[in-house]
């Protein structure tokens, strides 16, 4: 992977719409082509299904229209969260609780504050990202102070304690009615956003888990029907071609493919 230099990113630029613009510049022509895709796809799903347009529909195409870039934008190691995901997750957050899932809104405020907040208020934090993607067991070669060990434990405890709490409390307090998918929702996607925050490259194992978690939830959610089905099939759609573009980011993505990098980091040991 050939190493490139971010210029200084200041806090107006990641509010700045002509800077994301700048994000798009660079991506595989594949990543293009899913761009445009998946848009239509959202688009047809959002307003060509016969279902009455509201408030609701234009809510989750918007929601929908900006995940889908701002991961694809992720698999090209372009900083796309910030302003695109903390717009995203906000609209979601809103569909997911009125949808009887809160542990997928608090799963998507959890995005908010790992993934989109940091962007905003350090800039810095997503210069040179993809010099900083390393797997797991890669901390111990770069001289890291923290190691695999640390990091595994991590792991486990934030999946479990994630699990734990959000199955109690719907069981507990809310009595919704999918409490455990939804909880699974929760806890892989906590162990996906900690795991990117932290620019490990074993996070897309975790979004692909993830992935299948939030297919069967929301799979769950447009079975049960109701007046809001039709935004949860858009929402429904949208993770589907989430999970394909986890899937083509194991082939192709900057995250996984950096043993120049680790190489170059081990001989220097440069942490």
């Amino acid at each position: 992977m050939q190493e490139t230099s971010t210029p200084h990113i200041s806090h107006w630029q990641v509010f700045n719409p002509f800077w994301y613009a700048e994000q798009f510049r660079g991506w595989t022509r594949l990543s293009y082509a899913l761009l445009a895709l998946g848009l239509l796809i959202i688009a047809y799903t959002s307003f060509g299904m016969g279902a009455p347009i509201n408030g609701m529909t234009f809510a989750t195409f918007f929601a929908a229209a900006f995940g889908w870039t701002t991961v694809l934008g992720l698999k090209e190691a372009k900083p796309m969260n910030g302003l695109f995901g903390l717009l995203s997750a906000a609209i979601y957050i809103y569909v997911a609780w009125l949808h009887k899932n809160p542990a997928d809104a608090v799963l998507q405020l959890t995005y908010v504050i790992l993934l989109d907040i940091p962007v905003l208020v350090m800039p810095s934090w997503v210069k040179d990202t993809d010099k900083h993607v390393r797997f797991i067991h890669e901390t111990d070669t770069r001289g890291e102070k923290h190691g695999k060990t640390f990091w595994y434990t991590v792991v486990a405890l934030v999946a479990i304690v994630a699990f734990a709490a959000a199955y109690l409390f719907e069981t507990q307090v809310l009595h919704t009615p999918r409490p455990i998918s939804d909880s699974l929702v929760l806890g892989t996607g906590l162990v996906g956003a900690v795991l990117t925050t932290f620019r490990f490259s074993e996070s897309w194992f975790a979004w692909l888990l993830q992935g299948l978690m939030q297919i069967a939830l929301w799979g769950f959610t447009v079975a049960a029907g109701g007046v809001l089905g039709a935004s949860a099939l858009v929402i429904l759609v949208t993770y589907l071609m989430y999970f394909a573009n986890d899937v083509l980011a194991i082939i192709q993505s900057s995250w996984f493919h950096h043993k120049e990098i680790t190489a170059q980091l081990s001989r220097n040991n440069v942490k």
